[in-house]
């Protein structure tokens, strides 16, 4: 998920108001786009219970995750760090014939589910690591492990609702940075502060349900103005990003080199909106 709030620069007024780059005006309105998040990964590990040598398991576990991707399921091969879920497979040899079992994990190895190939395989062929029996296998298990799949992502989510509904959500904030000026340490204060008026609990240097991280950039623009760029990242605490909440503007060149005074509190009273959005559709799924 993607939130962009472009704003637009109000000019200083003939009092000498200092301009307030990312105050909301009647035209920036609300977060202008939305975008959803990838979905969660699922790793297919070669595994050792299949009868197969090395290079065929290998093989096999390629053929099963393009036969879940085309079916939309966001598998892989490949390792990754603590994926959500792990698809291991195992075969149970009987009478000329193997019948193939596949059971998902989630990231402690604790078993979510089951799901049976739906025909018997040759036992020589699967054994030699035909090609074609590897991929027949593949692409018959793949519709039984997506509906397993979206039964257990269903009652994940269902159950997560419900325990997220009895606590307000955590949040450990590592700060700012990258901002001219005070920008880091005024921006970081208020954004804080504006967390808490949304209900999420910051929490420093302790384990929390989410993480979040502010970057600020700063680009020269010709007729001595500056963009300024802040995205705030919005992780799961296993580093799952979430979301991004950016804001975009430009100011006269150097005007945030200073203190960055009121600047943060519009700044942060915004960006903590966006991130409770990110937040809220986590919790719930979207």
């Amino acid at each position: 998920m993607r939130i962009l709030a472009v704003l637009v620069l109000l000019a200083a007024a003939a009092c000498g108001r200092l301009p307030m780059p990312f105050e909301r005006t009647p035209e920036s309105g609300s977060p202008a786009e939305l975008t959803r998040s990838p979905p969660a990964r699922i790793v297919v590990p070669p595994s050792t219970s299949l009868g197969l040598t090395e290079d065929a398991a290998r093989r096999f576990a390629v053929f099963l995750a393009e036969a879940l991707q085309e079916r939309e399921v966001p598998a892989t091969a490949a390792g990754i760090a603590r994926p959500r879920y792990r698809l291991l497979a195992a075969a149970e040899p009987a009478a000329g014939v193997v019948r193939l079992t596949y059971t998902l994990v989630d990231a402690e190895g604790a078993v979510l589910g089951a799901a049976g190939g739906p025909r018997p395989l040759p036992a020589g062929p699967w054994a030699g690591g035909e090609e074609g029996v590897l991929r027949r296998a593949a692409a018959e298990a793949a519709p039984a492990v997506a509906d397993l799949l979206a039964r257990v992502d269903a009652s994940t989510r269902a159950a997560g609702a419900e325990a997220a509904e009895a606590r307000a959500p955590t949040l450990r904030f590592a700060g700012v940075r990258g901002a001219p000026g005070d920008g880091n340490v005024s921006l970081a204060r208020a954004l804080r502060n504006a967390l808490a008026r949304e209900g999420l609990v910051v929490q420093e240097g302790a384990q929390a349900e989410f993480d979040l991280e502010g970057r600020v950039s700063i680009t020269d623009l010709p007729r001595r103005q500056q963009r300024v760029e802040i995205i705030w990242t919005v992780t799961r605490a296993d580093g799952t990003e979430l979301g991004t909440v950016t804001q975009l503007n430009e100011v006269p060149r150097g005007t945030l080199d200073g203190l960055w005074a009121d600047v943060a509190s519009v700044v942060a009273e915004q960006a903590a909106g966006g991130v409770a959005e990110v937040i809220r559709r986590a919790r719930a799924g979207g």
